[in-house]
């Protein structure tokens, strides 16, 4: 694992600018995950944003929920900045913190109890033990009723699924580049796509699994609300009985 690619200008700068040519049906996973969002059982005022990047997930929650606030929280100064810069058309109601999900230290970035904790491709980075452990802080940190969603990568069940996965993200990315007017052959999507600088840092779990660890941890409403290879939309609610 190499957490410090995110650290880098050119990688922070090519992941922001390029997330709709780099991801499948990104319109359907905000739509899913702000319709999940509309159901918390606890009015959403509250919002934390886990590995938040250059805050474009914390930004479409506030502009859903007008009464909400959040915060950002990345451990990456150059996904911060363009956090910073995204989210000051919110004014108070949007906060940014540096921290790393590594480390139980995030928490101390949350001064009360949060309504809702979200992530968007951030934790697939962490060891399995290790994403584990923050399943268990968030749903120490989320009130009784409160939900927790991750937009995440995920394993694939085989090899031969994961090469299905690769094939279909290629054709994604070279179509959306080319419909920009980008003269790129599908061979060099490809190339870079295996050779990008951020695949060492991915460390995949399941989903399955994934949402095993959360019903262990006393989650309630666990689901996988939408997957597309391996990309996947899960999490669950802390409930009201929870301690």
């Amino acid at each position: 694992m190499n957490p410090d690619v995110w650290r880098d200008r050119a990688v922070a700068a090519a992941f922001s600018d390029a997330r709709a040519a780099r991801v499948p049906y990104a319109d359907v996973q905000i739509d899913v995950l702000l319709r999940l969002l509309g159901a918390v059982a606890v009015p959403l005022r509250h919002v934390i944003d886990l590995g938040a990047g250059d805050g474009l997930l914390l930004a479409t929650i506030l502009d859903a929920f007008p009464d909400a606030r959040g915060i950002a929280v990345d451990f990456s100064s150059e996904m911060l900045a363009r956090a910073r810069d995204r989210l000051a058309p919110f004014g108070s109601r949007a906060a940014v913190r540096e921290g790393d999900l590594g480390s139980p230290t995030w928490r101390r970035h949350v001064p009360r109890p949060a309504d809702a904790v979200v992530s968007g491709f951030a934790i697939h980075h962490l060891p399995d033990a290790r994403k584990r452990e923050l399943f268990a802080e968030i749903r120490d940190v989320l009130v009784p009723g409160g939900v927790f969603l991750d937009l995440e990568h995920v394993a694939s069940a085989t090899t031969r699924v994961a090469a299905l996965a690769d094939d279909a993200m290629i054709d994604h990315q070279w179509l959306r580049r080319r419909e920009r007017g980008e003269p790129i052959t599908r061979d060099a999507v490809r190339a870079e796509h295996l050779g990008r600088p951020d695949q060492a840092a991915n460390i995949l779990a399941p989903v399955d699994v994934q949402c095993g660890w959360l019903r262990e941890l006393g989650f309630v409403d666990v689901d996988c609300h939408w997957k597309w290879f391996e990309l996947a939309l899960f999490g669950g609610v802390r409930p009201t009985s929870c301690s």
